[in-house]
């Protein structure tokens, strides 16, 4: 679909999706806390405390301003991929919510961006959720950085979400899914320099990192939270990476959902 097109279909049709999927999360609030918000907080703890005990500096920064932002990444990765594809999937698959939307003058790519731009949201709440804490245990030593931060994790949600659909749109069974979060989740987690610097890594590994958005995002929100000095022209490079992946995955599902409802 033309990316005019898409832009187009950013209107009250595919607010209103997103806003039915505000309206029942507030129904199930609190067990979705517990998945999205949570889980990356119990990490943060964990190798904030655990191993910051015993590493004196990463990157020229103490471990647990390293790892905060790295946390931040991760909380919008993980709630928005989640929301994208275990959700969505339930509403596409199992509830048929999507026919009852298609059934109204809502088109399918106003459907896909109001589902697309709430996951981004839970991403985007999770990451700020890393950030209060952060903020309290003093992980973010610089507080002008995390505002400059947010759009960043927001633009990184709405990639990690797109992509989440990608996995959905052929999803004809939940395992699928196992797939998805073992070669996408899992990988991003563990070598997009969330707990230590890529540079670590074998030559190889460092191929695999940076061709995974959370690499790229991390470059970005890292120097940002530390008050580092970052090349905008750089910081240019990697946010043009995420977008057009963004882009391009949800094109693709796009292109994918309309064989599979209309075909």
């Amino acid at each position: 679909m033309p990316a005019h097109a898409t832009v187009i279909a950013v209107n009250r049709y595919s607010h209103a999706v997103w806003r039915r999927n505000v309206l029942v999360w507030r129904r199930l609030m609190w067990p979705s806390l517990t998945t999205n918000v949570l889980d990356p907080l119990i990490f943060l703890f964990a190798f904030g405390y655990g191993l910051g005990a015993v590493l004196d500096q990463v990157g020229g920064m103490d471990y647990l301003s390293f790892v905060v932002p790295g946390m931040m990444c991760y909380a919008a990765m993980f709630a928005a991929s989640f929301e994208s594809t275990i959700s969505t999937y339930a509403r596409f698959s199992l509830q048929h919510t999507w026919d009852a939307i298609l059934a109204t003058p809502v088109t399918l790519t106003e459907l896909m961006l109001g589902e697309m731009s709430w996951a981004a949201t839970k991403g985007a709440f999770s990451a700020c959720c890393v950030i209060v804490v952060g903020l309290i245990w003093g992980g973010v030593p610089y507080l002008p950085g995390v505002l400059l931060a947010l759009p960043v994790l927001a633009l990184g949600a709405v990639c990690f979400a797109s992509c989440g659909l990608v996995a959905t749109a052929h999803a004809k069974t939940w395992d699928i899914f196992a797939y998805f979060f073992t070669f996408w989740v899992t990988p991003m987690f563990v070598f997009s320099g969330t707990f230590f610097e890529v540079t670590r890594f074998p030559w190889f590994v460092q191929a695999i990192a940076w061709a995974l958005p959370m690499t790229h995002l991390i470059s970005v929100v890292r120097p940002l939270t530390a008050g580092a000095t970052l090349d905008p022209w750089i910081a240019l490079g990697h946010l043009g990476y995420v977008a057009a992946l963004a882009v391009a995955a949800f094109t693709l599902a796009r292109y994918r959902f309309g064989r599979r409802l209309f075909d």
